[in-house]
């Protein structure tokens, strides 16, 4: 079966667009959200052999914020109703391939039912409390200044300490936004989104988590294909420098595509030699 490819873009048109190039094959379909906060239009992106798909609508995405969980499910909904798909893979409008579309297509041809979903296995379960337990008021400013709605988001999440107050038992997993997930997988999300709504709207990045716990409180655990390892269950190259994503150079184009990842993030426009080095190696 083909494969979806499903993109979250609020900036960089030029790396947007050649991520769609770089995709573009009669063994993929292509799904985009643009932010609504996005300078550019739909109108500049255009693929040749796959058929692309751009939501009709712009959601207003917020660091931290159950907004993203909304166009992750957007983009689910909208490729499944299409589907069925092999594989569904999510990636961010700056990210690039750093493998052939013909080695993703065999490696999951190998690996046929597996899930390819991050799990950070260092991550604490006070960690893990924090973020899923607590209803934080003001989700959409967790990035504002706003020394007020810090005070008061703080406050109301330390008396839900207090009195030991508890959203979810089932058991929290978190781990990388991005992955790779099989048709019957998606539709096991789909199925759940009232689940998933109730469980993680205004928690703290809940976009890192959904995914995560529902596969693992499921009989799709049993299918994760790594989950000792978060980027390599996953099969993303992100580099995170104390707590921060950070730019990939041109030093690392060969650790890149050397590696057994498939997706590297993030790029941008002011490193386009590293994106040509990359995009030239994986032809």
């Amino acid at each position: 079966m083909k494969h979806a490819y499903l993109i979250i873009a609020h900036n960089e048109p030029e790396i947007l667009q050649l991520l769609l190039t770089s995709l573009d094959d009669e063994r993929n379909d292509i799904y985009v959200h643009i932010d609504r906060k996005a300078s550019f239009d739909a109108a500049i992106l255009h693929t040749v052999k796959s058929i692309l798909h751009i939501l009709p609508f712009h959601m207003d995405a917020r660091w931290g914020d159950f907004s993203l969980v909304e166009i992750e499910l957007a983009l689910f909904k909208e490729a499944y109703a299409n589907g069925p798909y092999a594989y569904y893979h999510l990636l961010s409008g700056v990210d690039l391939p750093i493998k052939s579309q013909d080695y993703i297509h065999a490696y999951c041809v190998a690996h046929q039912g597996q899930e390819f979903i991050g799990i950070a296995s260092h991550a604490t379960q006070r960690e893990l409390d924090w973020r899923s337990q607590h209803w934080f008021v003001f989700p959409r400013d967790f990035k504002s200044g706003n020394l007020f709605k810090k005070i008061i988001r703080a406050v109301f999440a330390r008396l839900q300490s207090l009195v030991h107050y508890r959203r979810t038992k089932l058991e929290v997993k978190k781990g990388c936004q991005w992955c790779s997930v099989t048709n019957d997988f998606v539709g096991y999300l789909l199925r759940n989104v009232g689940l998933i709504r109730k469980t993680f709207s205004h928690t703290y990045c809940p976009d890192e988590m959904f995914i995560q716990t529902l596969c693992w409180n499921s009989d799709f655990r049993k299918h994760i294909y790594n989950a000792a390892d978060e980027f390599e269950g996953c099969k993303r190259y992100i580099k995170w420098i104390d707590g921060e994503l950070m730019p990939l150079e041109i030093s690392e184009v060969s650790a890149m595509v050397e590696s057994n990842k498939w997706f590297a993030r993030k790029f941008s426009s002011q490193g386009i030699v590293v994106v040509k080095e990359i995009l030239k190696n994986i032809r």
